[in-house]
């Protein structure tokens, strides 16, 4: 005699969009969502995940082969916001050592000169003022060429690559506010990660998801990206 044959409904549409919930076991609406409206899990399937990496990587590859590619790969993009910041501290030590030179020499000027020794109370003085900006001088220049190097210690890397999503976080100070960008990056090799890049203010539109293009990155900071129209 033959056996009834039971067949067990089906957890997902023809389109592989999910009917039930995986986790709560909840019925799903009929409109598609990438949460569960009960539970909050994600719903993304395997099908469309797959879709997902397919549509990035056909884009990134448009990318490769655009022939915008091999120039974008040659130019290099300003370096950081570290990098920049240590600038500032080189940049300061300059008329802190040009203090100290003029101090020196109206001491040494001053102490020669008839009438007047290095022992002068002017003299004492203007050697104090020429070792005190000596030393600052010299403090703030070391300190600035540590940072950048410490800035382009890490290697360059210039990458076809899609803005898959991107944050920011405000930081305010007196009268005053930074905002710090962080961009969700997928690569031409399937990678993905996030990347800092400082705000440029209020007039700067900041890159936009789902953006093709080149990522020029140092560690975990983008330095700059280069649209590409693909």
């Amino acid at each position: 005699m033959d056996q009834d044959t039971v067949t067990e409904p089906s957890s997902e549409y023809p389109s592989g969009r999910l009917v039930d919930c995986p986790q709560c076991g909840s019925k799903l609406p009929d409109i598609p969502v990438s949460l569960c409206p009960y539970c909050a899990s994600p719903l993304e399937t395997a099908a469309d995940k797959r879709r997902l990496e397919s549509v990035n990587a056909s884009r990134i590859g448009r990318v490769l082969e655009h022939d915008t590619y091999e120039g974008a790969l040659a130019w290099d993009p300003p370096e950081g916001q570290d990098w920049y910041d240590a600038a500032r501290l080189v940049w300061w030590s300059g008329p802190l050592l040009s203090l100290a030179l003029a101090a020196l020499a109206g001491a040494l000027g001053f102490g020669l000169s008839a009438g007047h020794s290095l022992s002068d109370g002017l003299s004492v003085l203007l050697f104090l003022v020429s070792a005190f900006a000596l030393f600052m001088g010299m403090r703030l220049r070391g300190r600035g060429k540590a940072r950048q190097n410490a800035a382009v210690a890490r290697p360059l890397m210039k990458r076809a690559a899609l803005i898959v999503d991107r944050r920011s976080e405000t930081e305010i100070s007196g009268w005053s506010g930074r905002t710090t960008y962080y961009f969700t990056i997928e690569f031409e090799d399937g990678g993905v990660g996030e990347f800092r890049f400082p705000g440029l203010g209020a007039q700067e539109d900041p890159y936009a998801t789902n953006l093709p293009g080149v990522a020029y990155t140092r560690g975990t900071d983008l330095l700059l990206f280069r649209h590409v129209r693909v």
